[in-house]
């Protein structure tokens, strides 16, 4: 049948997609589904968590944080059965054009449904949360939503809506490097958050500086907050810690905005003053033309043989290189509360971060590491020959580090608070 949808401007410039129907069904593949009915029960509590959740862990982001959120789940199983309380994970990382259902035998009360994205999902997202939401709105009680799309579909569809918010979409826009990415990244994440922010029932803040921000930024109408950090999986806090000295790590895209060039610069510093030490930089190697830049910058340095750009690493490669790192180096222009740091402080490695955004909540200034400025290559290398001239300080940063991620990382101990929320809103 004939599908087709529209974007309206809203007043004050809000977007959203509306779908219209001639009938409820689509023809086209990509969007069937299997109907999938929810537990129904006088007494039960259904919650739709939209995250874009996959088995099999990618290192950091969101989907990092997906995963470490449904093993906190897991882990809190038995007060879902005690509290009836059904999750039913909603992820757009299908494998295919039709949407797949699975349930768990040991972990009953949670359900997952998989779909595919539409492409390109910067426009279309919106439109697809919409479809899968509403053939079930009448019987969610609460919707969690991670994506802003996601949370834009339910706001729209007047489902009680909580959402994640997990970056700055107002400040992370001047920094993406093309037109497009400014609107499609950052203008209509923009607009879509305005939508959200006066329709949902609670914001969740990963870290204090977000209710800041939020707060600079909208100036009226604040939503309800509360602070939740992210998770960490349980497996950066058991593996046994084999430190190679002098090993500096940086996992991030190599992008402008992770700002890669200026610890370069640092340690070409280091270098010239006989400092030994190696550094890895794994990660996507998305912008071409900022890579290029960066092995230039290297080969001028005469870094090669101490620096390595080994492409995006598995999760395997990552807990390995956690466990060997000696040094967390970050010198990001913009974070909200980076994965990174909190997985890295459960690995007891010592942190040298940007004194930018969320990350000054996270390490402990002279106790778990140093803060320092993204800008200024000089202290950046002075911060890190402290550490790597020190053993003795590295390991006591590292296990203040360690205390500070168990404290408050751990991931059955997040979710408790989450499902806290769920409790307070739904009653």
């Amino acid at each position: 049948m004939i599908t087709y949808f529209r974007i309206f401007l809203l007043p004050r410039r809000h977007v959203f997609l509306e779908a219209l129907f001639v009938n409820e069904s689509v023809s086209s593949g990509l969007l069937i589904t299997n109907n999938l009915i929810l537990p129904e029960s006088s007494h039960s509590m259904q919650i739709a968590l939209v995250v874009n959740y996959s088995d099999k862990r990618i290192s950091g982001g969101p989907q990092g944080v997906a995963y470490d959120t449904i093993e906190g789940l897991k882990k809190n199983h038995s007060r879902l059965e005690k509290d009836d309380i059904h999750i039913h994970v909603m992820s757009s990382l299908g494998t295919n054009f039709h949407s797949a259902f699975a349930s768990d035998d040991v972990f009953g009360n949670i359900t997952y449904e998989y779909f595919r994205k539409m492409i390109p999902s910067a426009f279309f997202s919106d439109l697809n949360y919409y479809l899968h939401l509403k053939k079930r709105k009448d019987s969610i009680d609460l919707l969690h939503s991670h994506p802003i799309s996601g949370a834009t579909a339910g706001a729209f569809l007047s489902i009680p809506t909580i959402f994640t918010l997990h970056g700055m979409y107002w400040r992370e826009k001047t920094l993406e490097p093309s037109r497009y990415s400014r609107f499609a990244y950052g203008e209509l994440n923009v607009l879509r958050f305005r939508y959200v922010s006066r329709r949902i029932k609670k914001l969740i803040a990963i870290s204090p500086y977000v209710i800041n921000e939020v707060r600079d930024f909208l100036k009226t109408r604040v939503p309800a907050t509360e602070v939740i950090e992210n998770p960490v999986s349980d497996r950066f806090f058991e593996q046994e810690k084999r430190e190679e000295e002098g090993l500096i790590l940086y996992p991030a895209s190599l992008t402008p905005l992770k700002n890669q060039d200026t610890l370069i610069k640092a340690l070409a510093l280091l270098k010239s003053e006989n400092i030994r030490f190696h550094c890895i930089l794994p990660g996507s190697l998305g912008n071409e033309e900022y890579v290029q830049k960066l092995r230039k910058l290297i080969r001028s340095s005469d870094l090669e043989k101490d620096i390595i750009i080994p492409g995006p690493a598995p999760l395997d490669q990552m807990l390995s290189l956690y466990s060997r790192a000696s040094i967390l180096a970050v010198t990001s222009l913009q974070e909200t509360a980076p994965m990174i740091v909190s997985e890295a402080m459960a690995n007891r490695i010592p942190v040298v971060a940007s004194r930018i955004s969320g990350i000054p909540y996270m390490v402990s200034e002279g106790n778990s590491g140093f803060t320092i400025d993204p800008s200024r290559p000089r202290e950046i290398a002075d911060r890190l020959r402290i550490l790597l001239d020190d053993s003795a300080l590295r390991k006591k940063f590292g296990e203040k580090s360690r205390q500070i991620a168990e404290s408050r990382w751990r991931s059955d101990v997040i979710v408790n608070r989450q499902l806290d929320q769920y409790s307070a809103l739904v009653e």
